[in-house]
């Protein structure tokens, strides 16, 4: 991986002093002031740390920079991982009993998660989101109960005995119900049903794919 410009080191130098001393991030202005560069320069070093996954940011906050991987002396980002729970499956298929005990955990890079810590993973069964997802993947999720359209997300409706059922589905609202559409949909029909009975539980932001071997 390529080192980071010296002027991006310098500033993430910067605003992790600024975190450890503050217990907040400094604002570009603030960035800026400190170290007596113009703001196009602090902007472009920003853009260098985000798309080297290096911080993220919103552009709604003002003091959103989140360091999400540490730097070396030569400004490459170590790699680094945060072990993520493995919750059981959920099915890229019709709806399955919800399993919500800890299987195991697995240490996934943090660069993936993109510094999110409210994750969870659940075992792919099933092909109606293949390609995306295969039967046996692992579905990297991120704890949310909204989602936007076309979103794949983890969704989940209670069952005839009671209990909570799952599924990964392409999430589509429509009127007053809601569309989980299978990616593969030669050999699968839509889930429909209503936002009282059917819950999003999570988004998909990533998968470890898991292939067989020979």
């Amino acid at each position: 991986m390529a080192s980071i410009s010296p002027e991006a080191k310098l500033i993430y130098l910067h605003i992790q002093a600024s975190i450890n001393k503050n217990g907040k991030s400094p604002t570009i202005q603030e960035i800026v002031d400190a170290m007596n560069l113009s703001t196009r320069k602090v902007v472009n070093a920003l853009r260098e740390l985000e798309d080297g996954l290096i911080i993220k940011r919103s552009q709604y906050r003002s003091r959103s920079i989140e360091l999400i991987a540490d730097i070396d002396e030569e400004g490459k980002a170590k790699e680094s991982s945060f072990p993520v729970p493995i919750l059981g499956t959920a099915p890229g298929g019709h709806f399955l009993t919800a399993e919500q005990n800890i299987e195991d955990y697995i240490n996934v890079p943090s660069r993936l998660l993109k510094g999110r810590r409210d994750v969870f993973i659940l075992r792919v069964v099933g092909d109606s989101m293949s390609p995306f997802l295969d039967d046996g993947d692992l579905a990297i999720i991120k704890k949310q109960e909204s989602a936007n359209a076309r979103d794949i997300v983890v969704a989940v409706r209670e069952g005839v005995t009671s209990e909570y059922e799952a599924t990964i589905k392409e999430y589509l609202p429509h009127g007053d119900h809601i569309i989980l559409n299978p990616i593969n949909r030669k050999k699968h029909e839509p889930i429909i049903g209503n936002p009282q009975t059917i819950k999003v539980q999570g988004i998909v932001i990533g998968a470890i794919k898991m292939f067989e071997g020979n």
